[in-house]
Parts: C-alpha cells; sequence; structure tokens
C-alpha cells in the first residue's frame, strides 16, 4: 500500500508538471535573442558559437554526425535532416559525448546524443525529433522566464547520464543551484550537489566505426501517439517481463497501447511514457519509439535497465 500510495505521489506530481507546462503555452521566442542574450554555461553555448565548435570538433565525430543524419534522414519522418544544418555541444565534464542539434530553416528539427567509445567508433545513445530537443535552447529559455530567472545571468551546464537522467544544472547569482529536467525543461525535485542516478552499462545504442559503412534503421514498427496517462498500470501493476525487440514489435502491431514508466533520481523523479513505435537498426540494436513531447528513440537495452513496460 506504501508503495502505491508513493507512485500515486509521483505520478500526480508529474501529471500536475506536465500540465502546468503545457498551460503555460509556447514561448514566443526570438532567435535573435539566443544569439544576443543565451545563458552561459559551461562550453560552447551560443548559436554565433557554432563554427567554432565545429572546427574544433574532430573529424571523425564530424564524419560519424554526417554519417548518422545521412541515413536517418531516408527515413520517413526525417526527410527534413537531409538539409539540417547541426552543431555539437558536450555533455558535461568527463562523459566524453555530444548532443547534437539540427536546425532546418532556423527551427529546432530533432538531436542526436553521441558517445565517444574511443579508436574512432561513436555510439548512438539517443536520438529524437520535432521542434523540441533534448537540451533545446528555447525550451531552457522558456523555463528560466518561467522561473523569473534572468537568462544572462544564469550560468547552465548539461549534465547527461542516461536517457532518462539527463539535466540542466542552473546557478543564478544569490540563487540556489536548480535542476531542469533536459526535455521538458520542467524542475527536478533535487538537492544541490545531490543528483543520483543509474550508471548503465557500456555499449546501448548502435556503433558506428570511422572509415565503415553507417549502421541503419532496417526495421521500423509504428504506432498511433496516445497520452500516458490515459491509464495507470504502472500505479497499481508490477511491469511485464523485459521484453525483446519481437515482442514489443507485436503488441504494437496487435494495437496495444504500451506505456514505459521509470522512477528516476533514486526514485524522486516518474517518468511514464506512450510507447508508440520500434526501430531496429543492422546489427539488431533497438531503440524504443517514445512520446515526449515529441518522438524520441531510446535503446531498448538501456530502458530495461531503468524502468518496465506495461502492454
Amino acid at each position: 500500500m506504501v508503495k502505491i500510495l508513493k507512485k500515486l505521489t509521483l505520478a500526480l506530481a508529474a501529471l500536475l508538471l506536465a500540465g502546468g507546462l503545457q498551460a503555460a503555452g509556447p514561448l514566443e521566442y526570438a532567435p535573435a535573442l539566443a544569439v544576443e542574450q543565451p545563458p552561459r554555461e559551461t562550453g560552447q553555448t551560443s548559436e554565433t558559437a557554432a563554427p567554432a565548435q565545429k572546427h574544433q570538433t574532430a573529424g571523425s565525430l564530424e564524419e560519424a554526425v554526417q554519417a548518422l543524419i545521412r541515413e536517418l534522414s531516408a527515413q520517413e519522418g526525417f526527410e527534413s535532416w537531409a538539409k539540417a544544418e547541426w552543431t555539437s555541444y558536450p555533455l558535461g565534464p568527463g562523459t566524453h559525448g555530444w548532443v547534437v542539434l539540427l536546425k532546418t530553416d532556423g527551427v529546432e528539427a530533432g538531436y542526436l546524443v553521441i558517445q565517444d567509445a574511443g579508436a574512432g567508433r561513436y555510439l548512438l545513445s539517443e536520438y529524437g525529433r520535432g521542434e523540441y530537443p533534448l537540451f533545446s535552447l528555447q525550451t531552457l529559455h522558456h523555463s528560466l522566464v518561467r522561473l523569473d530567472l534572468i537568462p544572462s545571468d544564469t550560468h547552465a551546464e548539461r549534465l547527461y547520464y542516461n536517457p532518462l537522467e539527463a539535466l540542466w544544472q542552473i546557478t543564478a547569482p544569490g540563487g540556489p543551484v536548480r535542476y531542469l529536467d533536459a526535455k521538458t525543461g520542467e524542475e527536478l525535485p533535487l538537492h544541490p550537489g545531490e543528483v543520483p542516478h543509474k550508471e548503465l552499462p557500456a555499449g546501448e545504442g548502435i556503433s558506428y566505426q570511422t572509415g565503415s559503412p553507417a549502421p541503419k534503421p532496417e526495421h521500423l514498427i509504428g504506432g498511433s501517439p496516445f497520452d500516458a496517462y490515459e491509464r495507470l498500470p504502472w500505479v497499481t501493476s508490477p511491469p511485464a517481463s523485459p521484453p525483446s525487440p519481437a515482442q514489443l514489435g507485436e503488441w504494437l502491431k496487435q494495437g496495444s497501447r504500451p506505456i514505459y514508466a521509470a522512477e528516476v533520481y533514486g526514485g524522486r523523479h516518474l517518468i511514464p511514457l506512450a510507447v508508440t513505435g520500434l526501430a531496429v537498426w543492422s546489427g539488431g540494436t533497438a531503440y524504443v519509439r517514445a512520446l515526449q513531447d515529441d518522438d524520441r528513440y531510446l535503446p531498448l537495452g538501456a530502458l530495461h535497465h531503468l524502468g518496465g513496460f506495461y502492454p
């Protein structure tokens, strides 16, 4: 009973936060403001820094990014990526990873998270499409305005531990350290210096070796979008046994609406996601398409370590 009450509390908190963000409406955001008055942060932050960032990026990383974008742009729903411009940003100290933000016609169009595995090999930790990418500067600005923080006076650092524990660490003169979810921009219930997280096994995601043919999505299964809060099986029931790519694909083909749920940051925050598709890449690595503002593609193996599925 105590566990159910805790889950209900987390679910209510997550629902209220999501509702509050939606009620705030879209930000009337001037792209020029991001250039002229970006939040200060560790590493390259301003759109004006993009050319310098690209020159500093290792040639092998640039090769990996371009190869993955080329393969994804051939897929349905990603066609606009063929003409997209991209900028890479480092993901916190010691991670050897980058978030790559794509824009088409000046509008954010998606993202990649790439980790350096050494010796010219790179892992695609996750990717997504839509106008609200992971670590979006527009979403960050929206959140800072909502929190009554002056963007030019803030210091924002990207922290990426795994696909569901990715966040901005925000500091402002005379104020407490705050943490914002890297996808939604919502404030997280974390204390300064205390960010509990899970360490995942290395190697989650497809691998690209520079100088070799790029991997590609080979088998795609799609479902219809739905609201993850339309039912709450993750409050009262245990999750199903971890599904294989084939089993998850069957759920989707049969018209099931699977929900994925995880308690993250040491149980302080709950994330329920509507599962709307599956992409299996060459070599068999599967990415789950989950709806969170727009589409995220998260490694199935990583999700098994972080939470559970409810068909």
